[in-house]
């Protein structure tokens, strides 16, 4: 495991070496600063965990240290060694939560420990903010998050792979969100987008007269995302004669635009996705083997939501939250037999299908046709066999004690709808001893409509009549309206 980097900066040569040799000490690797004036480069150069300031500085100096922090990189932990002042006191310098101090006679165990705490309050602050970002809590999307966390602290490459919809571009702008990059521009190209004829010209950009209608420079998406992250989404259809100028690009660092006759040099952190299989691609010649190793330095899978339907859930309550918000209405929530219902949909468009599916939802606010647009997505009829489970013994007047089997309710044909629903009504009522929250969930329509449909087709009176026919020969009670009919109590 890589030691944590811990940026040295102190003025006096005795104090900066005594640092930096017990940092090494205590297991992590020291980088001291020579002059004030090289903090900036050294700060860019070795992406530190902790900027860790010695005792010769004012409380101005190390506020102008934190405000430059601030601007390259937000939430550094930041540990300054007071010089016994009551100006360099903590109290005298609100810096925020990622800053701590330690006083001139330090212990070196106490420089441990702050090292190891803030650290770890930084990483938990980040971790956070991942969790607004990326929802979902299944084991794949935990694991997608550590490595998240762990790729943006660095600059390597980073190939995104998982189906149209999964969220990659969602997974590289967490990555550029958290590196030290953040407050630099991303810049994503889709590749997929574009001809052949001006990817190039997109991507590396021209000068004035390169070709009949370029009548101005124009700066290509890679100098745009200078000192930031450039998303190259969708890869794989980039065209084979493109490939070698990305490739000396991505492994020089620098880069000539069209028409030109210098090379620009550029940093740039280059991530990468695509819904395809660039393995195959590799295989089959249409692409090529040296840039698709240069992408996958690294690669997150990013798994469909077919195969973390755990994630349905929480994703559910954030797009029904984000939605309401933005239509200016209260949050509405779904009910048991929604998410269910939903549970067993294969979600073929991934977390993009089910966030547009949520948005209609949380405008019209229509359960009915929420209801009805699920059913129809399924591939083949749903049935409320196994829900209600096989060999029990009648509970009340009108469950024969056989399973259930019908179809659902919409399925029935028009012909003999109104008989089949109240049979199947009339069946899972008398199963669920008239409790209607129950009932409806097991035929998977909602409460209110149940109730209309009890109303409509009067189904308290058929139950009446089919109880009023088994009393002479079982000896059922029936009680008055609303009461107890054969034990059951109507709810």
């Amino acid at each position: 495991m890589e030691l944590r980097k811990i940026l040295i900066v102190e003025d006096s040569r005795t104090t900066r070496e005594y640092l930096t040799e017990l940092v090494q000490i205590l297991g992590f690797q020291a980088h001291p600063v020579m002059q004030k004036a090289d903090f900036l480069p050294n700060f860019n150069r070795h992406h530190p965990d902790v900027l860790l300031l010695g005792s010769c500085y004012s409380p101005g100096q190390v506020k102008a240290f934190a405000e430059v922090v601030e601007l390259e990189q937000k939430c550094l932990p930041i540990i300054y060694i007071t010089n016994g002042s009551d100006q360099m006191k903590p109290d005298n310098i609100p810096l925020g939560d990622n800053i701590s101090c330690l006083p001139r006679s330090f212990n070196p165990d106490d420089l441990k420990l702050a090292i190891h705490r803030m650290i770890k309050e930084s990483q938990d602050g980040e971790y956070e903010i991942l969790n607004e970002t990326i929802v979902g809590g299944s084991n794949a999307m935990m694991e997608i998050k550590k490595n998240i966390l762990r790729l943006s602290k660095s600059d390597v490459s980073v190939l995104i792979t998982g189906e149209s919809g999964t969220g990659k571009e969602l997974v590289a702008r967490a990555i550029h969100d958290l590196s030290l990059r953040a407050k630099k521009p991303f810049v994503k190209v889709n590749s997929a987008a574009l001809p052949d004829n001006l990817i190039e010209s997109e991507l590396f950009g021209y000068e004035k007269g390169a070709f009949t209608g370029a009548w101005r420079n124009k700066p290509g998406k890679f100098l745009l995302a200078h000192a930031g992250t450039l998303l190259l989404d969708e890869i794989g259809e980039i065209s084979l004669h493109l490939q070698p100028k990305l490739l000396q690009v991505l492994e020089d660092s620098e880069l000539s635009a069209l028409g030109s006759t210098t090379n620009a040099e550029i940093d740039v952190r280059v991530l990468a996705s695509t819904n395809s299989d660039l393995r195959q691609g590799v295989e089959e010649g249409r692409f090529r083997a040296d840039l698709y190793y240069r992408l996958n330095v690294i690669s997150i899978h990013i798994p469909p939501l077919r195969d973390r339907m755990e994630d349905i859930a929480p994703l559910c309550k954030h797009f029904l939250r984000k939605h309401s918000a933005l239509n200016g209405k209260e949050e509405i929530k779904i009910n048991g037999g929604i998410l269910e219902q939903m549970h067993r949909y294969t979600w073929p468009g991934n977390i993009r299908e089910l966030e547009n599916t949520l948005k209609s939802f949380s405008v019209l606010r229509d359960e009915e046709s929420f209801y009805a647009k699920l059913r129809n997505q399924y591939p083949a009829a749903d049935s409320v066999s196994g829900l209600v489970p096989e060999h029990i013994a009648p509970l009340a007047t009108g469950y024969s004690g056989e399973p259930i089997a019908r179809l659902p309710l919409k399925e029935v044909t028009k012909e003999a709808a109104r008989k089949a629903e109240t049979d199947t009504i009339l069946d899972v009522l008398s199963y669920t001893r008239w409790n209607r929250r129950k009932t409806a969930s097991i035929l998977k329509i909602s409460y209110k409509a149940l109730l209309n449909k009890i109303k409509e087709y009067e189904i308290e009176d058929r139950y009446r009549e089919l109880a009023r026919e088994q009393i002479s020969g079982d000896s059922w009670q029936v009680a008055g309206v609303g009461g107890q009919v054969s034990g059951a109590r109507v709810r």
